[in-house]
């Protein structure tokens, strides 16, 4: 595995949470994050077992301050060089950091640090480490996150208004360096993803003043497209440049048919993503820069369908689910936290990653517990309590009482309970025995994930709670599930019926009534943000109307190329015009123009046209089933299992490549086993 700088596991999150939701900006002013934000600890105790041949001297590296304590003996404090002797023993590291969070490095030959240990702190169990493949080094920093940075160079500078506008071509996020601002007094910077955004004085979302000052001065990283550089005494403005700011990331998935607008569709998409994918998937790089957990949601699934490596959705997982006691929904939101334990059910579905489910199931049990307790104790259903937020989308839907939209969720949230749970009683068995020796052999440890009383029943609950459903919130003349029947008012809105599709909580002949009577209609509203239409499109798939969907993505996400995007955008309503498209939340520049919950069209083009999707956990066994709809040719790559997919579909022929095992080939009503590295055709 190799040397590695670890944590209590948990605290590397927390820590760049806490920094991340307090940088937030606008018209100058700091805004910060309405929930609650839980720090990392500032007292760990790492630990191992060591068998030395010989004596080994190391240097033991430490965030913060502590001592090392070898077989009962302690050797000494930290940063320093020591001899460890040979023989079998018990190792624990004692450190504070007050300021940051404790964290150690070792790297010598038998005894180095890695995911090997375990960490506590006063009065709780003993954990298995937190760790990143990022901080290798001894002189790398934990507590910075450690960005790429390569250099932006405008494509063209305009005098405008007693200033000067720097166009960079496309959204971007990063610092912007000022040079030689003497005697020009006071410097204002405008960021702009628009053009008219950074050219308005009064309405600029972000923007700087800076001081007249020797050097150079480089400013915090914002997003931009353009930046309007204006000076207090006019004239001259200084040099600038700027710099993109990023996280390395390796795009295993692409996608190229004869649409010849998709690519352009695919790119800004990507882009967007990219830029929102940083310590944790943010919703956008303008505003807010914070992690909201339905965004994340889907975040996760578009990185299932574009990266291979899974780090960014581990961390947003544990940044989002905090550090118990719970006191209030995630974001505040009652939906939010629904989507948790799907996103972890989800996740281990698809990487068989146990290791996570045991790291985080504390904690998704005090969740699940919170929201229990918080039900109408005569239905059992989800109700809004005072601090609650009933979200669901930004649209006008009818909450004058439980909202259907809930319900389904809080029945996706018992059968992924009832799963998570099976993984986990499965992972004790196994683990029991070893872990057993290997936790008791330290003082004062206890044996990981004890059973002290029987687990709830997670299926029973979830199908007396459908029955209720079923019972109260389904129109069977109109084949349309109602928002709530508590008003009387019995509206009908598209997103409990997209649910209902997505998540099979009725039939498919229902499912299919559903669509007919609800979705192909216009008598409800339509959905604008790409959030839900992502959820939507992704139901029209699902029974088989690729072609609505391949429609909807070159009107859509084409409208927003013809309005000028260069990422996709967090709404896009296609009756507005010029400036109109800008507007959101009252602001006249508040709608954000790089939204990671924009690159849907990456997940419909992988999991629906090119019909990669795993059928066992960890993607033990995997499809793939091509839907081509209106494409008379594609070629596409889709991460799998830890490896890759390649399709392509040509002349009424589809060819699938897998460098991973498991693989089935279904397409037009045949069938045939894809092995690990050979090429396989139907048609």
């Amino acid at each position: 595995m190799g040397a590695k700088w670890i944590w209590y596991p948990g605290d590397f999150e927390l820590y760049h949470s806490m920094l991340l939701h307090a940088r937030r900006e606008e018209y100058g002013y700091a805004y910060p994050v309405m929930w609650h934000v839980s720090r990392p600890e500032c007292l760990a105790c790492f630990s191992t077992i060591v068998d030395l041949a010989e004596d080994v001297t190391a240097t033991v590296y430490a965030r913060g301050k502590g001592y090392v304590n070898a077989g009962g003996r302690r050797l000494g404090g930290l940063n320093q060089a020591h001899t460890f002797p040979k023989g079998r023993y018990d190792l624990t590291i004692e450190v504070s950091n007050v300021e940051t969070f404790p964290a150690i490095f070792i790297d010598a030959d038998g005894l180095c640090t890695d995911e090997s240990w375990v960490a506590h702190f006063d009065g709780a169990a003993r954990r298995p480490v937190g760790c990143e493949n990022m901080f290798t080094r001894p002189e790398d920093d934990p507590a910075v996150f450690p960005f790429a940075y390569s250099d932006l160079t405008p494509v063209s500078t305009e005098p405008v208004e007693g200033g000067v506008l720097y166009d960079f071509g496309v959204e971007s996020f990063g610092p912007v360096v000022l040079d030689r601002t003497q005697g020009m007094g006071a410097v204002t910077v405008r960021y702009g993803e628009s053009r008219e955004e950074a050219l308005d004085r009064e309405y600029c979302l972000l923007f700087e003043r800076v001081p007249e000052g020797d050097g150079a001065i480089c400013l915090a990283p914002r997003a931009f497209r353009y930046i309007f550089v204006e000076t207090e005494r006019g004239g001259d403005t200084p040099c600038v440049s700027a710099q993109l700011e990023y996280l390395p990331t390796e795009d295993v998935a692409s996608f190229k048919c004869d649409d010849e607008r998709l690519p352009q569709i695919w790119d800004i998409c990507a882009r967007a993503f990219h830029l929102n994918t940083r310590e944790f998937f943010l919703d956008g790089v303008k505003r807010d820069r914070w992690v909201w957990s339905g965004d994340a949601y889907q975040s996760y699934m578009v990185s299932r369908y574009l990266y291979g490596d899974q780090s960014v959705t581990r961390r947003t997982i544990r940044a989002l689910l905090d550090r118990p006691p719970y006191v209030q929904h995630i974001n505040t939101i009652n939906d939010y936290s629904a989507y948790m334990f799907l996103a972890v059910r989800d996740h281990w579905f698809a990487t068989g990653d146990t290791d996570f489910v045991r790291s985080v199931w504390d904690q998704l049990q005090a969740l699940y517990a919170f929201i229990t307790e918080r039900l109408d104790e005569e239905t059992g259903y989800v109700v809004c309590r005072p601090g609650d937020w009933i979200f669901i989308d930004w649209a006008d839907m009818d909450k004058g009482g439980p909202l259907c939209a809930e319900q389904i969720l809080l029945w996706q949230v018992y059968l992924a309970m009832d799963a998570l749970s099976k993984v986990m009683a499965e992972d004790r068995a196994e683990i029991s025995e070893a872990g057993a020796n290997h936790y008791s052999a330290m003082t004062g440890a206890v044996v990981p994930f004890p059973e002290t009383h029987a687990a709830p029943d997670y299926l029973g609950r979830a199908e007396a709670l459908k029955k209720r459903i079923m019972a109260d919130f389904w129109d069977e003349d109109r084949h349309a599930f109602i928002d709530t029947y508590a008003s009387g008012r019995r509206n009908v809105t598209r997103h409990a019926n997209i649910f209902a599709i997505l998540y099979d909580f009725v039939d498919e002949a229902t499912q299919r009534a559903i669509l007919r009577d609800v979705l192909l209609t216009d008598a409800y509203p339509e959905i604008t943000t790409p959030y839900f239409k992502l959820f939507e499109l992704m139901a029209f798939a699902k029974l088989g109307h690729i072609e609505a969907v391949q429609d909807y993505i070159d009107s859509y996400w084409g409208g927003m190329l013809d309005n000028g995007a260069t990422s996709a955008w967090e709404e896009y309503i296609p009756s507005r015009s010029g400036t109109e498209h800008y507007e959101m939340y009252g602001d006249k520049y508040g709608c954000s123009l790089c939204h990671a919950w924009g690159a849907g069209p990456i997940v419909l083009l992988g999991r629906y046209c090119a019909g990669v999707r795993s059928t066992s956990a960890g993607s033990a066994t995997f499809e793939v089933a091509p839907v081509p709809g209106r494409y008379g040719h594609f070629e596409a790559v889709v991460p799998i299992a830890g490896g890759r997919v390649r399709i392509a579909f040509e002349n009424g022929r589809v060819t699938a490549c897998a460098d991973v095992p498991g693989g089935t080939l279904r397409f037009a009503g045949q069938e045939k086993p894809l092995p690990q590295g050979e090429s396989v055709t139907i048609g």
